[in-house]
């Protein structure tokens, strides 16, 4: 035992007390986010039908058919319905433009029919297909092709976050399934790596499912309540300011609405708090190793989404601030940095690109990597577009417009709703923070507050340059950054001021709005006067 604690102290800053305690939080708050993370199973099975074609659906006898449940597989579809009672003449009923990819729709036709008959207008993708009565039963049918009824256990009582892809996963997720069945994938204009880890889970079961695709991103948002545990170790000194940090980040409702949705910020926002973490290790201990990890962890954050280069703004001015406060070797310094910084990730991204090709180019050469990477940044300098939940960078730090991800009516006064909403009292708290650490550094010369703000500054301030719409996501990287700086402003509270109740209420405060906000984060049915009572500002919607 005495062993392992003191690898622990060596390596790491912690000691086994520390790792039971993170044990304790991880659990806790990972029971909470593995609840309702997504239905395990899904239809796995599709047909694929050209343009042109048509599917038929004939029943015993004649039944009133009430409505019909679509399964969509990596297409939307799109088709005309036509019924029959004789099963020679159809009559056109109905033009269908479905809702999304990998996405359950539901449709009230009202309808006697013994054939009905599908004209896909656009080649399509279908996963299951269910008829039901007006009994709510479901009407058993031979059709032309046995995929579209193989699966019938997994056809959902009613559409929902659970069974269905949302917001952003209509890429994302839709991009993993195509590694996973090796086709030609539909989201290019970010790096492979995110939709990659996104698929590692498909890979393993075999099973395309909203779990699997949501697993590795809700995994990411538990590590990085050990990330910033072991961050609020090494800059506070105290095990109670490192609970404290993971805490406040584990109680962030934009936290946990955004990381349990199967996209790649999560991978992203990890692996850039790794690279950063590693680099003040590298400042504090000169240990070689620790530069190479932030290098590594930069490599990885870049090959997710090239927001990580803003991080590498930061890297590279504490890097040469260590260089010349410490006045080390010029010459040795340009070169590990070079090769940790520049060369080992310049060849992890390309090699992703050269073992993962997407479809917009074959890159099997150096030549066609820069090609598609050029693609990539055409599309975002010149990507003209608006929408309505789109924000400016200034209004971030107040969570003043939220992404609303995905809204479902269960009846006319009960819904289930998510919204990527911050905890108020902990991004206003945010605010007081920076401006205080700003304070710290001018005054005290405080060297760990000199740090975060300039990481935070690095992921910030580049959107102010940026022209394409932008929107409060966009700000997930800042946040941890901005948690340690509030630990740094509780400290001096207790430590200084002497008011030793006001972080427990300060806790108590921002659980009480993780609490009230959790039904609209979470995607709990709930009634619609309650999300509409939550909304504080106009920009705010549940």
């Amino acid at each position: 035992m005495k062993k392992i604690n003191k690898f622990l102290q060596e390596n790491s800053s912690i000691c086994l007390k520390d790792c039971i305690t993170i044990i304790i939080i991880l659990v806790s708050y990972g029971i909470l986010s593995f609840y309702k993370l997504g239905n395990i199973h899904s239809p796995n099975t599709f047909y694929r039908v050209d343009k042109g074609e048509e599917i038929l659906f004939e029943f015993d006898q004649e039944e009133t058919v009430k409505n019909i449940k679509f399964y969509n597989g990596e297409k939307n579809s799109q088709f005309k319905i036509y019924i029959s009672n004789d099963q020679e003449t159809y009559e056109e009923f109905l033009d269908v433009n479905t809702r999304g990819v990998f996405t359950w729709d539901d449709l009230n036709i009202n309808t006697n029919a013994k054939t009905i008959k599908l004209e896909i207008i656009e080649d399509t993708s279908l996963g299951e297909v269910a008829f039901y009565n007006n009994k709510d039963k479901m009407i058993s049918y031979s059709s032309t092709n046995d995929y579209l009824s193989d699966e019938s256990k997994y056809v959902p009582n009613r559409l929902s976050y659970m069974n269905s892809t949302y917001f952003d996963e209509v890429y994302f997720a839709r991009t993993a399934y195509e590694y996973y069945q090796n086709m030609s994938t539909y989201e290019w204009t970010h790096p492979p790596l995110g939709k990659l880890i996104q698929a590692i889970p498909i890979y393993i079961t075999h099973n395309f499912s909203p779990f699997n695709y949501r697993l590795m991103g809700n995994i990411a948002g538990i590590l990085m309540l050990l990330v910033i545990y072991i961050f609020g170790a090494i800059l506070f000194k105290k095990r109670g300011y490192a609970i404290l940090s993971s805490i406040i980040m584990a109680l962030d409702t934009f936290h946990f609405a955004h990381t349990r949705m199967g996209t790649v910020d999560s991978h992203l926002v990890l692996f850039i708090m790794i690279s950063t973490l590693m680099m003040i290790l590298y400042i504090k201990r000169c240990k070689t190793r620790y530069l190479l990890l932030s290098g590594i962890f930069f490599a990885l954050s870049i090959s997710v989404k090239w927001t990580g280069f803003y991080a590498g703004i930061s890297l590279a001015i504490l890097y040469f601030f260590d260089l010349i406060k410490n006045k080390k070797s010029l010459v040795k310094t340009i070169i590990k940095g070079s090769t940790f910084f520049v060369i080992i990730p310049a060849i992890f991204y390309g090699s992703l690109f050269l073992l993962f090709p997407n479809n917009l180019y074959q890159t099997n050469s150096l030549k066609m990597i820069i090609k598609e990477n050029k693609a990539m940044y055409d599309y975002h300098a010149n990507l003209n577009a608006d929408h309505f939940f789109s924000s400016k960078w200034y209004t971030w730090p107040i969570s003043y417009k939220p992404v609303w991800y995905h809204q479902q009516n269960i009846n006319d006064k009960m819904q289930e709703t998510i919204s990527g909403v911050g905890n108020l009292f902990i991004w206003i708290s945010g605010i007081l923070a920076f401006l205080y650490a700003i304070y710290k550094i001018i005054v005290k010369k405080d060297q760990n507050m000199l740090y975060l703000v300039i990481i935070i500054l690095s992921l910030w301030l580049p959107y102010i340059f940026i022209g394409r719409i932008m929107f409060l996501y966009h700000y997930f990287p800042v946040l941890p950054f901005l948690y340690l700086l509030i630990i740094n402003i509780l400290k001096d509270i207790q430590e200084k001021l002497k008011l030793k109740s006001f972080v427990p209420i300060y806790i108590l405060s921002i659980l009480l709005f993780f609490i009230t906000y959790f039904p609209v984060v979470s995607g709990i049915p709930i009634p619609k006067n309650y999300s509409n009572d939550l909304e504080l500002f106009d920009s705010w919607y549940f």
